[in-house]
């Protein structure tokens, strides 16, 4: 089994930090430079030793120079997608930044036991550079932001799921619990408070982290047309959510 994990996206590091404490060795990738800076100096003693890696480079479908929108109020918003990068009006600048594809990491550098992506409206370029034949990534997780991803997880071999609550607790979804509004109140009084207390307190999974991977994540497996009907019950037949506040990662395995 390999002890590599490509984290790609790796924002603040957070996730790069739980699997440096997990014993894993870490690729990690992260398009915003001054992200890149203040973690090269966070991480100084583990990049020296050889256990993380990291490029200051996106993910897309083809080597280049592309504009990245770093946007200038939430560092989590920026993104390769103008309207992602300045949602809601915000601020932002753009930058050009080098571009690489997943295919020639897992060239350079091997398969990973786990890829966790995260990239703001890219994680499927990632995902469609997964080998559909031979060896692959074991695990993988990505942003819960379309069927089509689920689809390609699919088609990539992958025949166990979950659709994790990023905002609950890193549970699976639960469909019951979404339609309340009393519990969508109650994930923002207590992410709120949460978010206040991680920067002082230092949580094993904190709010805005991926959370747990593999078999550490919470709930069953499910088939693929059990994942589907979750995700499609959330986002309803108009493709509106059940609520405007919970976000969540698919996992795969095979």
């Amino acid at each position: 089994m390999s002890d590599l994990i490509f984290d790609i996206g790796m924002h603040v590091g957070q996730d790069t930090h739980h699997y440096l404490q997990a014993g894993y060795r870490v690729l990690a990738i992260e398009a915003n430079p001054i992200l890149v800076e203040n973690a090269q100096l966070k991480f100084k003693k583990e990049i020296e030793s050889g256990k993380l890696t990291i490029l200051n480079v996106g993910i897309s479908d083809r080597e280049g120079i592309l504009p990245f929108y770093r946007n200038l109020r939430l560092s989590e918003w920026s993104s390769f997608d103008k309207e992602i990068g300045s949602r809601n009006n915000t601020k932002f600048e753009q930058l050009d930044v080098t571009c690489t594809t997943t295919k020639i990491l897992f060239e350079k550098y091997g398969i990973p036991y786990f890829m966790k992506i995260d990239i703001e409206g890219n994680d499927h370029f990632s995902l469609r550079d997964i080998p559909s034949e031979g060896n692959k990534p074991q695990y993988v997780s990505c942003e819960a932001c379309s069927i089509d991803w689920l689809n390609l997880l699919k088609e990539k071999g992958y025949t166990k799921f979950k659709v994790i609550s990023q905002g609950d607790n890193f549970k699976p979804i639960n469909i019951d619990k979404e339609k309340q509004n009393l519990y969508v109140k109650s994930q923002v009084i207590k992410n709120g408070i949460k978010l206040r207390l991680q920067k002082f307190i230092s949580f094993k999974h904190p709010v805005g982290s991926s959370g747990p991977f593999g078999e550490t994540t919470k709930g069953d497996w499910l088939t693929y047309d059990e994942a589907a009907n979750v995700y499609n019950m959330f986002y309803q037949k108009d493709g509106t959510p059940l609520n405007p506040v919970s976000w969540f990662d698919f996992h795969a395995t095979y």
